[in-house]
């Protein structure tokens, strides 16, 4: 039986002497090859090296994985496979002969189909699911965060008139420990308010390179008693940023500050900041650790409320939140990426030009 396919993986290779893609190139996939790709597109194999081994190391395969990296092997292959007559423009044998496919082929194109598919679907679900968590915190702020304050304030107003006139140091402790207690738990209250309705920004001009620098001297202590070495790096331009400064100053704060407390001794927090488009009227901030990063389910979660990737009882996972909720409020937009072992990546554009004059942001 042969063992053509009709199938055909565009390889687009890099020159050695320019990051420029070089001239795309058509390999033919076997029959075999074709099964092997459309198992590891079923199961879901984000390895490239998986991917080889269910082809059977089919040289095709081989050096089209080689050209396309890390990215992300059902996207390019989505993107580079070809069946039936080649595009205009790609090198490769006879399209003409190919013109009819093999069932192998056929059965790969609709793996790949069905596959994007339920990853759009997933992802889909994953953000109405987001957005519904997110609307009932709103709403049990709202609902219960008055009626949860009020006992918390009595507690803490009994406890403080016995810790007046109480002289056993025992009984004073404990009483202390009951006074900081109903205020910590009020202040976590009254965060999860400020995340439910922020107040609205107070919106003017304020110079970029400025604000980060406060924020950047308002932690610096912080890291220097971690052992951390924070590092800014601010663009020469002059750039003009139209937000709420303190709601910012308490996002970034925020944003490196977890930073910070993700990297140990001796680690390092990078930040830069600078104007990346004119036209569309944009700035970005980033702020980079070299922690032990997050796995695609923690990054996810990152910003929800009440949720922290250390151990219980150190933060009441509020941080990020409110520095997300502040930004979306100032017409900006944050985005993060991670990986384990490889640290974390925040980016946080924040609006050049007044309101209405902005085109749309990232999404989160």
């Amino acid at each position: 039986m042969s063992q053509d396919s009709g199938a055909w993986l565009i390889v687009r290779p890099r020159s050695s002497s320019s990051s420029e893609p070089g001239e795309p190139i058509a390999l033919p996939v076997p029959r075999q090859a074709c099964l092997g790709l459309a198992r590891a597109v079923l199961a879901k194999v984000g390895e490239s090296a998986h991917w080889l081994a269910l082809v059977s190391g089919d040289q095709a395969v081989a050096a089209w994985l080689s050209a396309v990296g890390e990215s992300p092997l059902l996207d390019r292959l989505a993107e580079d496979l070809v069946v039936g007559p080649l595009p205009a423009g790609v090198r490769g044998g006879s399209a003409a002969a190919m013109a009819s496919a093999a069932p192998e082929a056929v059965l790969l194109v609709d793996a790949v189909a069905r596959m994007r598919e339920h990853e759009r679907f997933s992802r889909r679900f994953e953000d109405s699911l987001k957005t519904a968590r997110l609307e009932a915190a709103r709403e049990l702020a709202y609902g219960a965060g008055h009626e949860i304050n009020n006992p918390l304030a009595n507690i803490a107003t009994r406890a403080q008139s016995l810790l007046l006139e109480e002289r056993d140091p025992e009984r004073r402790r404990r009483l202390a420990t009951i006074v900081d207690q109903s205020f910590r738990a009020r202040d976590m209250i009254g965060g999860l308010m400020l995340f439910a309705r922020p107040p609205k920004p107070t919106v003017q001009s304020a110079d970029l390179g400025g604000l980060v620098t406060a924020v950047v001297e308002a932690v610096r202590a912080q890291a220097a008693a971690r052992g951390v070495s924070l590092e800014f790096d601010s663009r020469p331009a002059v750039v003009e940023v139209f937000v709420d400064r303190h709601q910012i100053e308490e996002s970034l704060r925020a944003v490196v500050t977890n930073a910070i407390e993700a990297v140990g001794n001796g680690g390092r927090v990078r930040i830069a900041a600078g104007a990346i488009d004119d036209i569309a009227k944009w700035c970005e901030i980033i702020v980079a650790d070299d922690g032990c990063g997050m796995d695609e389910a923690t990054a996810r979660r990152a910003f929800d409320p009440f949720f922290s990737g250390r151990e219980a009882g150190r933060g009441a996972g509020l941080g990020l939140s409110k520095a997300w909720r502040f930004i979306e409020n100032n017409g900006g937009a944050v985005a993060i990426a991670s990986r384990p072992g490889a640290g974390t990546t925040v980016s946080v554009r924040l609006p050049t030009a007044p309101a209405g004059k902005v085109s749309p942001g990232f999404l989160v």
